[in-house]
């Protein structure tokens, strides 16, 4: 009996023993990562982390990364993990099936050298204060990332429909500025969500390598594509929130460990607008990591032409200098200074006139002329142009499809001959 007594003692003794030793070793280890970042940045560690094994980064300015890689054009994974279905992200709830190795391989057989994979997050991520990711979430778009670097293509992902906004009245995603000039406390809270997302993210793909590259957010703007009262007659506090977002993401990526202390990063403006990214207002983050940054931009102009298919005849000699008038000064702003530009998002619809083949011909004349023309005018003065293709033929919507989701082939003979006009414009 006392023998037994005093078994279960030495074993009380053991378990506060070791129970004192776990939380010295804890205590050790946030010590050591508050060396690292803010304390303002840190949740509850330790985040996922994806078990790929970790790759050495190259070393490489993203503008030497670029032009020895030779990444030359792009295009976009549209309408699938960015696609959202009751404010939750999903990969099929717009219409394209499930990815596949297939379609990754067709991209690099087109003679893309990029992929851009939007990411929904939304529905993924759970309650303050921790904002935790869905394991299964982050799992999946490794699963795709993979994919694409299976196939030799490098890959973008970002934050894509979190910060959805189709107009001044309706918002759809967590990522709002809207609220966030107007509201200090929503700026805050919106901002602490977006820090712990990211976070996140970058810690899940700390070991992935220079391939993987992040980029914060996707066309942020109030509801108004900037040109709501609002943003037109203050611009300021709008214009700060957005440079704002973009250091918070370059410090927290530079600080999840692994190879985000390197990792080449997106840096967008205002809307991605190229206007907005040519003005004074635009700041690039400070940075940790030397000539790691990317500049992005969207261009589908013009408009009525590029999205809305409202307008079917393009390529006038004014159409033509728009465009020229519209790239040019990327070059001394930015390529001249060795940093990259991609043109994150560009095309233009698939416009169909069943009851006027007179019209669809010339629609179909001008998509031609105006898609290799943005390609080789991109090139022209250094710009990367990433394709947008979400993969539709059909329907009342907007129809850029040109990659059959599921064998990766092109979808008709038009598409094909249109990827070889682009790819053949930045050769």
């Amino acid at each position: 009996m006392r023998g037994d007594i005093i078994k279960k003692l030495l074993f009380v003794i053991s378990i506060i023993s070791s129970v004192s030793l776990l939380t010295a070793c804890d205590k050790g280890k946030t010590e050591a990562r508050e060396d690292k970042m803010p304390t303002d940045q840190i949740s509850e560690p330790p985040y996922l982390v994806d078990d790929y094994q970790l790759e050495q980064p190259g070393g490489k300015t993203a503008f030497d990364y670029f032009k020895e890689e030779k990444i030359r054009a792009g295009w976009n994974m549209g309408n699938t993990l960015d696609s959202s279905n009751g404010a939750i992200g999903s990969e099929t709830a717009w219409g394209n099936p499930p990815v596949n190795q297939e379609l990754m391989n067709g991209v690099k057989a087109a003679g893309f050298d990029i992929i851009r994979i939007p990411v929904t997050w939304m529905g993924h991520i759970g309650r303050a204060p921790d904002y935790r990711i869905a394991p299964s979430r982050l799992n999946r778009v490794g699963e795709v990332a993979r994919m694409a670097r299976d196939a030799g293509l490098k890959v973008i992902i970002n934050l894509h429909h979190d910060g959805s906004t189709s107009s001044e009245q309706q918002e759809s995603g967590w990522l709002s500025i809207g609220k966030s000039y107007r509201n200090e406390a929503d700026y805050k809270r919106i901002t602490d969500q977006f820090t712990h997302v990211w976070e996140q993210i970058a810690a899940y793909f700390q070991n992935y390598g220079d391939w993987l590259i992040f980029e914060p957010m996707n066309e942020i703007h109030d509801g108004g594509w900037c040109w709501s009262s609002a943003f037109r007659s203050n611009p300021a506090r709008q214009l700060e929130i957005i440079n704002n977002w973009n250091q918070i993401f370059t410090d927290t990526v530079r600080a999840a460990g692994g190879n985000n202390a390197e990792r080449y990063l997106v840096i967008p403006a205002y809307c991605t607008n190229p206007q907005q990214t040519l003005s004074d207002a635009f700041i690039l983050p400070k940075d940790s990591a030397a000539k790691r940054q990317i500049v992005s931009f969207h261009y589908y102009d013009p408009y009525e032409f590029g999205i809305q298919g409202s307008r079917f005849e393009w390529g006038s000699p004014a159409d033509k200098q728009k465009t020229e008038d519209d790239f040019a000064p990327f070059k001394p702003r930015f390529i001249d200074k060795n940093i990259p530009v991609i043109i994150g998002e560009c095309g233009a619809v698939l416009q169909l006139y069943p009851n006027d083949s007179a019209k669809e011909g010339q629609a179909r004349k001008s998509r031609f002329e105006y898609l290799p023309y943005v390609f080789a005018t991109a090139k022209k003065y250094g710009l990367v142009p990433i394709y947008w293709d979400n993969g539709a033929t059909m329907g009342n919507g907007e129809k850029f499809g040109l990659l059959d989701r599921v064998t990766g082939r092109p979808n008709s003979e038009d598409s094909g001959a249109l990827i070889r006009l682009m790819i053949n414009a930045v050769r």
